[in-house]
């Protein structure tokens, strides 16, 4: 697919987001050999963007220059999975604490019809299961008023290992039911007002030790 020449963004900004787009939908599988010459020709443009496209992958974690092989396309593994979501439970965790009994009628209103479309989407859907769990988990931070603590978050949603892991490592029924039964489960705590069991059920929807299972939180201890 050749980059769009009616778009007027840097020609190596157009073929990198090509190219990342490959890599996060596994069009481009882990271990496939970039080589500048080959990508140049695949996607109808000079070696001088692709070498600026490939230099940025390997700069966010997505390739590894390996000497006389080009870049290869990095498998992610359970660990860099399990890093990107105790960051992201760390921040959204903090964020529900303090947004708590700050949520209106509107915002939950809208939380749940978010989960409510992940429910009926095409569980093979990678990128609408990512949209609407962005959507969901921002949503879920934006009523604490921490704009900074939201633009981090944002930053992560929109980095393209985030993505990846939806669309390649964490897809399908199984896992589409998890994440629909953790943010209900979320939803409801915080109608009822009660953090500790929404972060209980937030700390349950970054769990990667087992993406599929749907066992409820254990009820947190009360006084």
């Amino acid at each position: 697919m050749a980059a769009h020449s009616n778009d007027l963004r840097p020609l190596a900004e157009r073929v990198y987001e090509l190219i990342s787009a490959d890599v996060v939908s596994g069009a481009i599988s882990a271990g496939t050999a970039l080589v500048q010459e080959q990508v140049a020709a695949q996607y109808g443009v000079s070696r001088t963007p692709v070498r600026d496209a490939l230099t940025r992958l390997n700069i966010e974690g997505l390739t590894t220059l390996v000497p006389g092989r080009g870049y290869i396309v990095n498998e992610l593994d359970e660990r860099e999975i399990a890093d990107v979501y105790d960051v992201r439970y760390a921040l959204e965790a903090l964020a529900v604490r303090q947004a708590c009994g700050r949520y209106t009628p509107q915002q939950l209103i809208r939380m749940n019809g978010l989960n409510e479309e992940t429910a009926i989407i095409d569980p093979a859907d990678g990128l609408e299961l990512f949209r609407l769990g962005q959507d969901f988990h921002l949503a879920l931070v934006e009523p604490a008023g921490n704009n900074f603590l939201l633009g981090v978050l944002t930053s992560i949603w929109n980095h393209p290992i985030q993505k990846r892991i939806t669309m390649t490592y964490r897809h399908g029924a199984d896992y589409q039911s998890k994440v629909v039964h953790d943010h209900r489960g979320i939803l409801t705590a915080l109608k009822d007002n009660d953090p500790d069991r929404a972060v209980e059920f937030l700390r349950h929807c970054h769990d990667v030790s087992d993406p599929n299972r749907t066992d409820p939180p254990s009820e947190p201890a009360r006084d």
